[in-house]
């Protein structure tokens, strides 16, 4: 509708013929983001999947791409609000450069109201990225259920999701320097 607040959901997706890892993190990332969900993308076009985002209230679409049967790229897309047309414009992309699946981790995904991200010093541009791509909130001085504690790493960061006493909520991602695509 026109004039109405802009969704909050975020749509989960893959490349086309994922593989099974590719699928669990998807899998995985869809139940550990507030307002995630997932959809199986098959033959579904870019703006077919714009379109069931704006159909499901999401204004953001994360695809996850692979490279030899592994997670390798994550491109986060805002959805065009009504009255445009459905499409999708790339706002944030991670070259995944290593995963533990929530299951490798004996994590159960835990969802919380928000996702809260926590920035250790030299890695600030991940938090931007991840506030940006998921709607994600700092941290500073809130005791959230589930939390991504970014954390640097040779080349690049960890982004790990935990409860509020440090266990496993979610994947771990190893991720090279986000490229924001637009910016404010």
């Amino acid at each position: 509708m026109p004039g109405s607040s802009p969704g909050r959901g975020i749509l989960f997706t893959t490349s086309r013929a994922p593989s099974p890892r590719t699928r669990s993190l998807t899998k995985d990332l869809a139940a550990v983001i507030p307002g995630g969900f997932r959809v199986t993308r098959g033959h579904l076009t870019m703006e077919e999947l714009a379109a069931i985002a704006r159909i499901r209230g999401a204004d953001r679409v994360t695809i996850i791409g692979e490279r030899r049967g592994n997670p390798s790229i994550l491109r986060v897309y805002e959805a065009a609000r009504p009255p445009l047309r459905p499409s999708l414009r790339n706002i944030v992309t991670l070259i995944i450069r290593g995963v533990a699946l929530s299951r490798e981790r004996g994590a159960r995904p835990l969802r919380g109201g928000a996702l809260y991200v926590e920035v250790a010093e030299g890695v600030e541009e991940y938090g931007e990225a991840l506030i940006r791509a998921w709607h994600a909130r700092l941290a500073a001085n809130t005791q959230p259920r589930v939390r991504a504690v970014i954390k640097p790493d040779t080349g690049g960061a960890i982004i790990d999701f935990q409860t509020r006493d440090g266990r496993p909520a979610g994947p771990r991602l190893r991720v090279a320097k986000p490229r924001v695509m637009i910016k404010d």
